[in-house]
């Protein structure tokens, strides 16, 4: 793990890294990148199957293992989804306020949260990362969980800076591409990953905070209820598919493993940044 003490301001030398833009790094970067951002309906299009994929993981045991709670109470979840973290966090603190842009998301982090027991724990809000955020609280704990799908990353890591009383954690992919090795290949398509974690630890590295720098390993895989569900997927990672490729893509489909209930099971470890930092 990188360690990082606390807040820390840098002195008046000058330093070569520290004067480079990697706010305009990121967005050039991101404009080039074979990855677009989703909209809200694009999102609540998926919310349902993606819940459901994801109750099989690891990850959210492995992101709660390294949340240091220490002086936390309360917390606010950006990109909350169907509650995967904001649950779980409910559980174990006073109050919990959950964001996301998408409604279909919140509709199902609010079912997930009164199944639970612990919907007076949860406050569910619609909020995205270009919105006006003068209204939202500040909690001692700030997380972003894969979802720092800003325009504007380093807008983006103040405006958590700034409702954070104690620390914050965001999670941001460290493998390059969404899609595995296999995939790209069947493809056939060049891939241009979008901008990862190194640009947020340098952001807040000239903010002047002391970023953490962990490593979270998911293993296993989803699962997709038929050939039309996994060729979906792949369309929206990246983009509309070419007549060939859609047939390379279903042939591939239809050589992967079944589950119990018949579902193909596409085994996809990935590798995130774990960043956190104390403010």
């Amino acid at each position: 793990m990188i360690q990082g003490r606390g807040r820390g301001r840098r002195g008046n030398g000058a330093d070569e890294l520290m004067g480079l833009d990697f706010g305009a790094m990121f967005r050039r970067q991101a404009a080039a990148s074979s990855y677009r951002p989703r909209s809200a309906a694009e999102w609540d299009a998926r919310a349902v199957a993606r819940s459901r994929r994801e109750k099989g993981s690891d990850y959210v045991r492995e992101f709660l293992a390294r949340v240091d709670f220490s002086g936390v109470r309360t917390a606010i979840d950006m990109g909350c989804g169907s509650g995967n973290l904001a649950v779980p966090l409910a559980r174990r603190l006073d109050k919990v306020w959950a964001y996301d842009f998408a409604p279909g998301m919140l509709r199902l982090l609010k079912a997930a949260a009164a199944e639970a027991g612990v919907e007076d724990r949860i406050a569910a809000r619609r909020l995205a990362w270009e919105d006006d955020w003068s209204r939202v609280p500040r909690a001692d704990l700030v997380i972003c969980s894969r979802a720092m799908d800003a325009e504007d990353m380093q807008r983006a890591l103040s405006k958590m800076c700034a409702k954070a009383k104690v620390r914050c954690c965001v999670t941001l992919h460290a493998g390059g591409f969404f899609l595995d090795g296999e995939l790209r290949t069947v493809l056939r398509r060049p891939a241009v990953p979008r901008p990862g974690w190194l640009y947020a630890v340098n952001m807040l590295a000239q903010m002047g905070y002391l970023p953490r720098v962990d490593y979270l390993e998911t293993h296993g895989g989803l699962s997709y209820a038929d050939v039309d569900e996994f060729v979906g997927s792949v369309r929206w990672r990246v983009g509309e598919l070419t007549a060939a490729e859609e047939r390379r893509v279903r042939a591939y489909a239809g050589r992967l493993p079944r589950g119990e209930d018949g579902g193909i099971l596409h085994r996809h470890d990935f590798r995130w940044a774990f960043v956190s930092w104390d403010v």
